[in-house]
Parts: structure tokens; C-alpha cells; sequence
């Protein structure tokens, strides 16, 4: 009983670590983010669930998904207030902020992530959209970039 006990404790420090760095590249990448930069943290089968958007789901559905945040939000960025680790799942609470449709928009998620060697395999963001669906349709820049990059999917 006791070799199995150590074990889930070495278990649980290996993933807490692994956790800690994964967090760390995290905010680095979102310190000043770039598709390209995103992407390094996910996993080839990538599958995120948020508000607003569809599923995505893979590398290639990712970097686009990243493109419209982007064209939406040119100077993007976020920062991690704090995080949390449990039984194999990373909760980041996150402090998105930047410029759309000529004026700031911030807003705070919390995302659900399961790790995969260190990557992102499942991401669910949980954040209210109204506030940001109520900035994109009275800001008249923001709701034809909206509109068109539905469009250009």
C-alpha cells in the first residue's frame, strides 16, 4: 500500500510540474502572441469549445481560428491572473485585452485544459460574450471585420 501511495504522489508532482511549465509558456505566449506562437501550445488533434465561435478542431483549424481572433483583435493579449491544476486538467483564469473596432475591449475567461504531453488536446473557454457580441454589433469596424471573417472561413 504504501509503494502505491508514493507512486500517486510522484504521479501528481510529475503532472503539477508539468503543469507549472506548461502555464508558464502559456502566459509567455499570450505576453505577446502570434498564430504561429499559439500554435506551438497545442496538440496536433486539437479541440476547442468557446463561446461565439464553432468548435475547432486540429492544427489547421486552430491557426485559422487564431487569424480571425486576430483580425478582430490586432494587438491581443492576455495575462494569467492565476491557475490551478487538478487530476490532469489546467484551469487558467486570463485577462484578454486589446483594441476592436478603434477602441479597448478586455474581458476575463477561465479555460478548462487537458493536457497531452504538454500540449493543449481540449480546451474549453468559459467567459460571458455578451459584452463582447454588444462591442462588435455598436462598433461599426468591428462588426463588418466580424461579418467578413465569417465569410472568408
Amino acid at each position: 500500500m504504501t509503494g502505491t501511495a508514493n507512486r500517486d504522489a510522484e504521479v501528481s508532482t510529475a503532472e503539477v510540474g508539468e503543469a507549472e511549465r506548461f502555464v508558464r509558456r502559456f502566459g509567455e505566449v499570450w505576453a505577446a502572441p502570434s498564430p504561429e506562437l499559439l500554435n506551438t501550445l497545442v496538440h496536433p488533434d486539437v479541440v476547442f469549445v468557446q463561446p461565439i465561435e464553432p468548435d475547432v478542431h486540429g492544427h489547421a483549424e486552430a491557426a485559422a481560428f487564431w487569424r480571425r481572433l486576430f483580425r478582430l483583435v490586432p494587438d491581443l493579449r492576455g495575462e494569467v491572473i492565476s491557475w490551478g491544476h487538478r487530476t490532469g486538467v489546467v484551469y487558467i483564469e486570463l485577462r484578454m485585452s486589446g483594441t476592436l473596432g478603434g477602441r479597448p475591449i478586455e474581458w476575463t475567461t477561465v479555460d478548462r485544459i487537458h493536457l497531452d504531453a504538454g500540449k493543449v488536446r481540449h480546451r474549453t473557454a468559459n467567459f460571458d460574450p455578451l459584452p463582447l457580441i454588444r462591442a462588435i454589433a455598436l462598433r461599426p469596424k468591428a462588426l463588418a471585420l466580424f461579418l467578413l471573417t465569417r465569410v472568408r472561413r
